[in-house]
Parts: structure tokens; C-alpha cells; sequence
């Protein structure tokens, strides 16, 4: 069986671990909420093709924590370059160029306080191309494999 026979049947180029309510993209320009809302149609691709990303990660500790160490997670991720960081949205928003062909997608990481414990969300969505190829949902698993790993040090 081809592992990427189920994105054949879910094109997708936007993925998120939030799809009924995906942390909002910037625009091209770097402007806060510029970005394309995600279609009824992609959340539901996205949770067919994606169950694993539902959920986003929960950290053990504050929200303002939890966004530190989201950003410095962030800048140490290959290829990203960080556009903004909003501390009272919770919001660090980042362009991840691929390596082969250097296309440029946009990256928003969401954080949001649950009581003691801090919910984090993210969403990655390519420029160009109604497919990826599963980019976005690899990009989206590497930075939360990170952030799993940094929280633990």
C-alpha cells in the first residue's frame, strides 16, 4: 500500500490542530490576520486525512510559559523565519521555506491558557498548490516532536 495514498484522496495545503477554530494566518505582507480562513471543505479533509494533529499539545505550565518557549522552539526550527510575536493573543507567526524547491508557507503557533496547563495549536498552510504532499502536516509534527522534547529539559 503507497503511504501517501490517503492525500490523494484529501488534498490538502492547509492543516491545522484546530479545525473548528484554526489559529488565524497573517498576510503576505506580515499584517496580522490577513491570511485565508479555512474552508468547511479542508477541515473536514483535514480531519479525515489527519486524525493524529486533532487536539493540539497540552504543556504543564502558564500560558505566558508555554509562549516562551513555543518562540524559541520556533526560531530553532530549520527553514523558519519568524514574522511576529503577539503575547497578548498568544500568537508566534513564522514563514517555513521548503527545502528542495524553497516555496514559502505560513505558520501560526496558538497558545491559549487551560487553567494551570496551556493548550497549543498549529497551523500550517502552503502559498501555492492545492496539495502538499503531507508538507504542512510533517512541518506541523516535527515543531510539536520539539516542543514536546524542549518541555521536558
Amino acid at each position: 500500500m503507497n503511504p501517501l495514498s490517503h492525500l490523494a484522496a484529501y488534498p490538502l495545503n492547509d492543516v491545522s490542530t484546530d479545525v473548528d477554530d484554526p489559529p488565524p494566518l497573517d498576510g503576505r505582507d506580515g499584517a496580522p490576520a490577513g491570511g485565508p480562513p479555512m474552508s468547511p471543505e479542508r477541515r473536514k479533509k483535514s480531519r479525515r486525512a489527519y486524525p493524529d494533529l486533532l487536539g493540539g499539545l497540552t504543556l504543564e505550565r502558564g500560558a505566558d510559559p508555554a509562549l516562551a518557549l513555543a518562540e524559541a522552539t520556533a526560531r530553532a526550527q530549520p527553514g523558519w523565519s519568524i514574522g511576529r510575536v503577539d503575547r497578548a493573543a498568544g500568537l508566534v507567526t513564522a514563514v517555513a521555506a521548503t527545502r528542495l524547491l524553497r516555496f514559502r508557507d505560513d505558520v501560526t503557533i496558538r497558545v491559549r491558557a487551560a487553567g494551570a496547563t496551556s493548550r497549543i495549536d498549529v497551523r500550517s498552510r502552503s502559498r501555492l498548490g492545492r496539495d502538499d504532499l503531507g508538507a504542512n502536516a510533517r512541518r506541523i509534527r516535527s515543531f510539536l516532536d520539539a516542543l514536546r522534547a524542549a518541555a521536558r529539559r
